[in-house]
Formats: C-alpha cells, structure tokens, sequence
C-alpha cells in the first residue's frame, strides 16, 4: 500500500457499482485536503472508500468525501462518529467540523494558471465552533451528476493519548444511514503550540464585515462585537490580525500629555493578547495574537498631538505587557512620491518612541534604515524571474537585509496581484508563485509558509481578509478583487439569514484552511530546528521549494515531506 500520505485515503481499484449504495445511483469516495473538487470533475477510475488521518495534539487536519448520483438525491446528511483508541481512550466527535463545500462562480481566471467556472471555497458547518448552533447546511439535495464535496476537520485536544483511533463518517439520506466510510486516526507524540511561531498580521474591516451583515453602519458596539469573532476566528486559523475594528480609543489632552480611555479598545483587543480568547474545551487554549498595530485618533490632528498619543499608546502597552507585539504600519506600498512622506511619519513615531517598530510594505530602503524596524517586502522581490514586473523598485535580494537584521531589524514579506497578476489575467511570469486565489493549486494556497521558513522570513502580512465586504455586491457571488478570484477575502459573511441559526458569523474558506495548514507545517519545520535537526528540516524543504516561484505543485510530495517531520518529530516526542 503506498503510504505517503499523512493524510491518506487506502486507494483500492474497483468497479464503481461497488459503491453504490441503498440509494440508488448514488456514489461516495473519499480524498485529502489538497485536491479541489469542482462539481463537474470526472469520477476517479480508482475510488477511495477510507480515510486515514494522521496529526500531532493541538492540530487540525481535514480531509474530504465526495458525493454524486445519476438521479437527484434529497436529505443528505453527513456526521461522525466518536473515536476510539488506545486503552480505551476516546476523541469525541465534538471535536469535529463538517462543512458544506459552497461554489462560486469565477467569472475569469486569476491567471494562466486558473480556469473560470464553479470552485469550491466557502465551508458552510453543520454545527458551528463559535455558538454550537445547527446551520441549514444539512440536510440537503444533490443534483444529478454533479459532484459536492463535504469537507472534515478534526481538531487533536492536547491532553489526547497517542496512538491509534478508529472512528467513521456517516451519510444518511432522509434519516437512513447509506453509507459508513471507516476513518483511522493516528495521533503522534508531540503537540503544536497553540501560538503561532510565525509572526503574522492579516487585515480584517469591521466596518465593511458590518454592513455585509446587518447592510449598514449600526453602533460601534456591534462593530466591536462582530469584529471580535471574526478576529476569533482568524486566531483559530493561527493568524493575527491588523486593523479589525478600526476604532482608535478617544483621548483628552492634559496639559503636556493626554489621557486615553482605554475601556472599549482593551475590550475588543486584551483577551487576544493575554491568550484567554479560547475557553473550555475549546480549540487552541492560550493562543495568543502574535502582532497588534498602533491605531492613531483623528483628533490627534497635529505632530504634537500625535507623539503625546502615541507615548501613551507606548505606556499603556508596556503596563500590560503588549508592547513586544506593537508595531507601527507606517505606509502601505509607498511610491517614489511618497518617500519623503514615509520617512517624516517614521521619525515621528522615533520622537513619540524610539522603541516602537514601525512596518513598510516596501524593500529595502537605505534612507529608511534609522527609522524602519520592520521591512516587509513583497515575496516578487528578492529573486528576478523572466518576464519580470517592476513591483520592485529597488529590487533587493535575500543577503541585502542580513545588515539590518544583525542590528537588531526584522524582516517580514507579502504575497499579492503580483503573484496572479494585477487587474489582467496573468501570463507566464505570474506561475509558480504562493497565492491565495480560488482558482490555483491547493498546494499554492499552503505553500508560503514553507518558503517563508528555507529563506528565514520572520513574519508574514497580508492586506486584508475582508476586502470584498467593502463593494456593494455580494461576497457570495463576487469575489474578484484585483484581477485575482478571492484576493485579499478569506471569509464569508455568515448571516442567518443565508446559513440558518440566529447568531452572524465568519464563513471559513478552503483558501483559509489551507494557509493553516501551512503555519502547521511552519511548526514542524521549526521544531525539528529547535531540536536540533535543521539539516533535516532544510533537506525535507528543499524537495519542496526551489524558488520563491518555484516549488512542487503534487499533493502526494508535499504529504510525504510533512510525513517524515511528523514521524521523527513523533519519535523524539516534542513539545509533550
């Protein structure tokens, strides 16, 4: 049996009436995370008809069933069953997410790479993690002769024992189970922090997640509400957050200083920095926001203003033991016209606090060295490929920042258009890169942290989660931002009036789940480091990554490297 798969599925050649079931017509198979299934996909020759799944504690990992009949078929449900391992020890089915895989219709590729039509991304649950309310996901009708996707997350508590479980997926039609699709887990010995290693800052809009969900600008205390899940949601994916609800706290001048009133702004913010977001048995306990940015008061309306707000910003942070976290976004991609505007805005912050890091998204600048802590290039420009763009001006290859870092300066990076290509539908040189479109490689969705990690990037950004919520349409219907399907948009706006239930919530993305997936992979690249077997994690990257724009596209190599990690990982026993 080929077993390269950390999540694999027994793949057994058989005819396919083997697999039809009580309900006539229908027919099931299973696959890993990193296939997208479009709903008019052929049938495998070879069908799969068991799942095998193996993670660490404090891990998720998915993996997905297929279904389609000749006939429609009416009230499909899917659920699971408990888990039973060693000793008797059992992992709850409550430690478990279906998810209806929705599609969208993609109008036009994002690039050479992609193709138009329907594409599965949003993941509507059949029972929430946020408020644990049943969605109208399940039941429901499958249209004949095409394909719908169910996707399974489990999640591996961290007190859960190692070894072998078994467990299974059920599909019921009408309230008569059809199919019982047995599912083996293997947990290894060793657990993921619930922390990210990577530093990450992810944009979320409030404001815009607002009127998705409610269709205008309510108060701010439903901004702060809202924001705070789908921030929640986004620690859950181990990702921090910048932006979010965009309210810097309000402040009266006192003589030679000011006096913020901290009570909403440490009430949207404090539980994500102090790691008590996640309570009970919920997933990630402790996990902590990794990054935070400075918010500035319109009020603050001079430089004078500005550097007493922002010196309070500095006190208050240090007082409650955030400041290692706070960083300044000083400019977002800064053209030539704009340099000397970026330099007087850093060095006003220097005044304010010479401790605070200020971030731009721009390569390196020698003019900016006294004044930038953070650099955060686009990943475009530390290697030309053919073809080349001018996203980068100057270009500024990996060895460039090595001066910077060793006095103490961090360097961070972004992917963009500049990986797809911006308003056009990229051409050759817009291939090969990481990217978080809808029509790309799932490995390409999960790629960038591994080449974050061969070339010892520090962080990593990405603009926005929540960009498409800012048009007057529809997220659930349009999508394309930048000439790319999904850029800077990552969630759903779940109203109840679209997925059932009474309370709104994010909709997670395949996209999402999948950059998860790559931060999880981070951690096994960096604990096999902190172990003291670099050269083990820097062989098992490099049959992955090549370049920056060039690394394996196949599912089964990326699922044999992350096999070899977990298994030595699970044979030293880390982080027990």
């Amino acid at each position: 049996m080929y077993r390269w798969l950390i999540l694999t599925v027994a793949a057994v050649p058989m005819l396919l009436s083997s697999f039809r079931t009580a309900t006539p017509g229908l027919v099931w198979w299973t696959t890993h995370a990193l296939e997208k299934i479009r709903p008019y996909d052929s049938i495998p020759a070879d069908l799969n008809k068991s799942a095998s799944v193996s993670a660490a504690r404090n891990e998720f990992e998915a993996f997905q069933v297929v279904l389609r009949s000749e006939t429609p078929i009416s009230g499909i449900d899917v659920s699971l069953s408990d888990f039973t391992g060693p000793n008797g020890a059992v992992l709850s089915r409550q430690n478990a997410v279906v998810f209806f895989e929705g599609m969208l219709d993609l109008k036009k590729p994002s690039s050479i790479e992609g193709r138009p039509g329907l594409w599965p991304d949003p993941l509507i649950p059949r029972v929430d993690r946020y408020s644990n309310e049943r969605r109208n996901s399940f039941p429901f009708d499958l249209t004949a002769d095409r394909n719908q996707p169910i996707w399974i997350e489990l999640y591996i508590p961290t007190s859960t024992t190692p070894g072998s479980y078994c467990g299974d997926v059920a599909i019921d039609v009408l309230n008569r189970r059809q199919v019982t699709i047995p599912v083996t887990l293997e947990i290894w010995n060793f657990t993921l922090p619930s922390t990210s290693s990577l530093p990450t800052s992810f944009g979320v809009n409030g404001l815009t997640a607002q009127r998705q969900h409610f269709g205008q600008y309510t108060n701010d205390d439903d901004v702060l509400k809202l924001t705070w899940i789908y921030q929640k949601a986004l620690l859950w994916h181990r990702i921090s957050v910048h932006g979010a609800a965009m309210a810097p706290p309000p402040f009266v001048r006192r003589g030679d200083r000011v006096e913020i009133d901290w009570r909403k702004y440490d009430e949207e913010v404090a539980s994500f920095l102090d790691g008590t977001v996640f309570q009970g048995n919920e997933p990630l306990l402790g996990a902590r926001a990794t990054t935070i940015d400075l918010r500035t008061s319109g009020a603050a309306n001079t430089d004078a203003l500005k550097i007493l707000y922002w010196r309070e910003f500095a006190r208050h942070f240090r007082e409650k033991g955030w400041f290692d976290r706070l960083f300044n976004y000083v400019w977002d991609e800064p053209g030539e016209n704009d340099f000397p505007a970026v330099l007087r805005k850093a060095q006003l912050t220097r005044t304010a606090d010479p401790e605070i890091r200020n971030l731009v998204t721009a390569p390196l600048n020698p003019a900016w060295k006294d004044v930038i802590d953070l650099w955060s290039p686009l990943i475009n420009c530390f290697e030309r490929k053919a073809g080349h763009h001018p996203f980068c001006k100057p270009m500024a290859d990996r060895d460039s920042y090595r001066p910077e870092e060793q006095n103490g300066k961090t360097l961070w990076w972004y992917q963009s258009c500049a990986s797809h290509g911006c308003n056009t539908v990229g051409g050759e040189y817009f291939t090969g890169w990481p990217s978080y479109m809808i029509d790309i490689s799932p490995v390409a969705n999960r790629i960038m942290e591994w080449v974050t990690w061969k070339y010892g990037i520090q962080g990593e950004l990405y603009f926005n989660t929540t960009e498409a919520f800012g048009k007057q349409g529809n997220p659930w219907q349009e999508i394309s931002m930048f000439g790319g399907n999904g850029d800077g948009t990552l969630l759903y706006p779940g109203l109840p009036s679209r997925i059932g239930g009474r309370t709104h919530i994010p909709i997670e993305s395949v996209r999402l789940k999948l950059i998860r997936e790559g931060l999880e992979d981070y951690e096994y690249l960096h604990m096999l480091s902190r172990l003291g077997e670099s050269s083990l994690a820097i062989e098992i990257v490099n049959t992955m990554v090549r370049k920056t724009y060039d690394f394996e596209h196949d599912p089964a190599k990326l699922y044999s490297a992350r096999q070899r990690m977990g298994e030595e990982l699970s044979r030293l026993g880390a982080g027990k």
